[in-house]
């Protein structure tokens, strides 16, 4: 097996007040599709029981243009290249003329779930994942720059929040980011491009600051940060691109 399909209605639950796809309910499907694709090569449950699993280390993604509800696409995904205990996946989105319309990648870290550390991937279950040599992205931002935010949003993490590795699930912490956009820029511009780069998980119960900073004078390109409110951790840092 190369690459994996599969095909989604886009439910209006799923849609903004412009029946847009929205981009935290495209990660969702993105993971969907992954999943899947994962579980065919190797049962969740089966990883879980040999104490591994994949963790998502970060997003890169792309929309050109956001389906509507009751639109199908398809999602398309495949493994590019793996090392040693890293991991990466592409995604490329199709409408229902099968024109490309959106793209990700992103990178994964294979874990020993007792330890909580990064492991190298067994030989066996890399040969599960063929390698297609094709990339949506050339490459990542490099976040090592350190990221200045002056405004904050406070969120408490709940329990709807948790997934069920019992930690905050990848797609809130995008969600928590674009609630802190300025309401002209949200009401006015649509989130074309963001990368996210996980590093640390939260747990239920935490409070957490939702920080964010405009790069340029124009408002449409913006440095993101998520914090610990108590112990100032940095769980994770982003960067969006805002287009009419």
């Amino acid at each position: 097996m190369t690459k994996f399909k599969k095909i989604f209605e886009i439910s209006y639950y799923d849609t903004d007040k412009n029946k847009n796809l929205r981009p935290v309910s495209l990660l969702n499907l993105l993971g969907e599709t992954s999943g899947e694709h994962s579980n065919s090569i190797i049962k969740i449950d089966e990883l879980e029981n040999l104490n591994y699993a994949w963790m998502l280390n970060r997003w890169k993604v792309r929309i050109d243009r956001y389906p509507k509800a009751k639109e199908k696409i398809t999602i398309e995904t495949w493994t590019s290249g793996i090392d040693r205990f890293y991991a990466n996946r592409e995604f490329f989105v199709y409408d229902e003329g099968e024109e490309l319309i959106g793209k990700a990648s992103t990178l994964w870290i294979f874990v020993d779930i007792n330890k909580k550390r990064p492991i190298r991937i067994p030989k066996d279950l890399q040969k599960g994942y063929k390698i297609v040599d094709e990339k949506a992205f050339d490459d990542f931002y490099d976040f090592k720059e350190k990221i200045h935010v002056k405004d904050f949003i406070d969120f408490h993490v709940r329990r709807s929040d948790i997934d069920y590795n019992n930690h905050v699930n990848n797609t809130k912490y995008l969600d928590w980011m674009v609630e802190a956009v300025p309401e002209e820029i949200y009401n006015n511009y649509l989130l074309r491009e963001f990368e996210i780069i996980y590093k640390k998980e939260i747990k239920y119960g935490s409070t957490i600051k939702s920080g964010i900073n405009e790069i340029n004078n124009e408002g449409k390109v913006f440095y993101h940060n998520i914090i610990n409110k108590d112990s100032e951790e940095n769980h994770a840092m982003a960067i969006t691109l805002w287009e009419k």
